[in-house]
């Protein structure tokens, strides 16, 4: 038999590592019972390489470079090149229409995720198009 535990609502690491309950009033408790098991962690198996993650060489890391972000692309330019409205482009691409307002009259502008998705749209957006279509079906 299981006894219910109450929700954590608040939780802080403490310096031992381990996860702490906080209280309403601030103060940290007891740690929260762990759900790793920890033999398992300092196993040698625990090290070895995932089938579907390859292990990369220090080489190959070092040639990782993140992706450049050079500039906020300009969602109207890109919506006029389309030849769409506001309310068109938004419903095509999944897009909130309320979003897309926002940044075309500069109340906000696009994260790092939506502008690599705006730089697709703008590179091929029938591929978008067809692959928002497939992921629908």
């Amino acid at each position: 038999m299981t006894t219910k535990r109450p929700p954590i609502v608040k939780a802080r690491l403490g310096a031992d590592g381990k996860l702490r309950r906080v209280a309403q009033s601030g103060r940290t408790s007891r740690a929260v019972p762990g759900r790793i098991n920890e033999k398992l962690l300092d196993s040698p198996a625990a090290f070895e390489p995932d089938t579907d993650t390859p292990v990369l060489t220090r080489r190959e890391l070092r040639e990782l470079r993140p992706a450049a972000v050079d500039k906020t692309p300009d969602v109207a330019a890109i919506r006029r090149r389309l030849r769409m409205s506001q309310g068109a482009f938004a419903a095509l691409f999944g897009i909130p229409l309320a979003t897309v307002k926002d940044w075309e009259q500069g109340r906000r502008s696009p994260d790092a995720p939506s502008c690599a998705y705006l730089r697709v749209i703008t590179e091929n957006p029938k591929a978008v198009r067809a692959a928002l279509k497939t992921a629908a079906e």
